[in-house]
């Protein structure tokens, strides 16, 4: 079974609505937001999407504890698992694959910038 264009479609303008948004709003949009593709990532029964599936289970854990290191470096992982999928990816799709890695890659150097003001 594959994943149908609609729902990635959705998910993908989601995620970026809410990086591209206050993430400071809590993380139960986040959190909902991993939930969703994880179920939808999982159907697809890849291996690179599993090691997305995997990561965005880790990011979910991160943003649990609040700990900003491990959010950040998590977030830095599944922006270069993205961009590994853009090749592979429905051309529909490609622009928007690259959009997201970009906000996950800058809302990581975001965090680890502000951990460092903050020590």
């Amino acid at each position: 079974m594959s994943i149908s264009r609609s729902d990635a479609a959705a998910q993908l303008n989601a995620s970026l609505a809410i990086l591209n948004g206050d993430i400071a709003n809590g993380i139960a949009p986040a959190i909902s937001n991993i939930n969703e593709w994880s179920q939808l990532l999982k159907i697809e029964g890849n291996a690179a999407y599993d090691m997305i599936a995997n990561d965005l289970q880790q990011l979910q854990g991160h943003l649990n504890n609040g700990d900003a290191a491990p959010i950040s470096s998590t977030l830095l992982t599944l922006a270069e698992h993205v961009n590994s999928i853009d090749d592979d990816a429905n051309p529909v799709f490609i622009e928007q694959l690259q959009q997201l890695a970009q906000r996950l890659s800058d809302v990581a150097r975001d965090l680890q910038a502000s951990e460092q003001q903050n020590q």
